[in-house]
């Protein structure tokens, strides 16, 4: 008699190379409810999707998703958060005074800009989730994902801070940290498939994603230099 063996879990094995170590069995599954999880809410979105059909999908019992998550809508949140994971995000983790602006900002830009589907299988998943989000409104993410971006937000602060020698962040800081985040955002969620839809070429393959990096870093410059221009000649209408 032949045993099927079971297919490994994506959403695991990526957090495996994530990690840097085999999760043990418990965390594995927490994987499979996570990788259920995505899938069902994909296909179904929050409200139709059922504990049960994402325990089945996992395969794991029904007392999985209390476990290790709480609820249905602690799942739904935790699911969301996942781009946002620590060990991935290397940007929030830098030392700005240790770094060169061009070298921070393409940290920013390489964990930011959407990766291609053959690195990131997890990516199709991701964008259904944000578009059926946008389209219906599941009343239960709250500020779950302004909680998670915060470190990013907050280090983009703290960088701009550094290159004009601020103390503090003031509106015009918060205004161009939110535009070198809008640049790259573009990319992601709805406006993906515009872009596929108009201009695919800058979204085909890894050598693309690696130019358009590389672009938003130079595009960013620019604004922070204009940035920078426009700071000193208020100072000097003011003397």
């Amino acid at each position: 008699m032949t045993v099927k063996k079971e297919a490994a879990c994506p959403l695991m094995l990526a957090a495996q190379r994530l990690f840097g170590y085999q999760p043990s069995s418990n965390e594995e599954t927490r994987w499979r409810v996570l990788q259920a999880a995505m899938e069902v809410f994909a296909e179904a979105g929050y409200h139709a999707a059922t504990t049960r059909a994402i325990c089945s999908r996992a395969q794991v019992n029904l007392a999985s998703i209390h476990y290790h998550f709480g609820d249905k809508a602690e799942l739904y949140r935790e699911v969301f958060r996942l781009p946002f994971l620590a060990e991935r995000n290397t940007f929030a983790a830098l030392d700005i005074t240790q770094i060169k602006l061009a070298e921070a900002l393409h940290v920013f830009y390489d964990w930011m800009f959407p990766p291609t589907e053959q690195d990131d299988p997890m990516l199709h998943l991701f964008l259904r989730l944000y578009a059926r989000e946008e389209g219906e409104p599941s009343g239960v993410l709250g500020d779950a994902l302004v909680q998670a971006f915060a470190p990013n937000h907050a280090k983009m602060q703290a960088l701009l801070c550094h290159e004009f020698e601020l103390k503090k962040a003031d509106t015009e800081v918060d205004r161009l940290a939110f535009t070198l985040v809008g640049m790259a955002s573009i990319y992601l969620h709805d406006g993906r498939a515009v872009i596929e839809g108009l201009s695919p070429q800058l979204l085909s393959g890894k050598h693309a994603r690696a130019d358009m990096v590389g672009r938003q870093v130079e595009y960013a410059q620019a604004l922070i230099a204009f940035e920078r221009k426009r700071r000193a000649a208020l100072i000097r209408s003011k003397k």
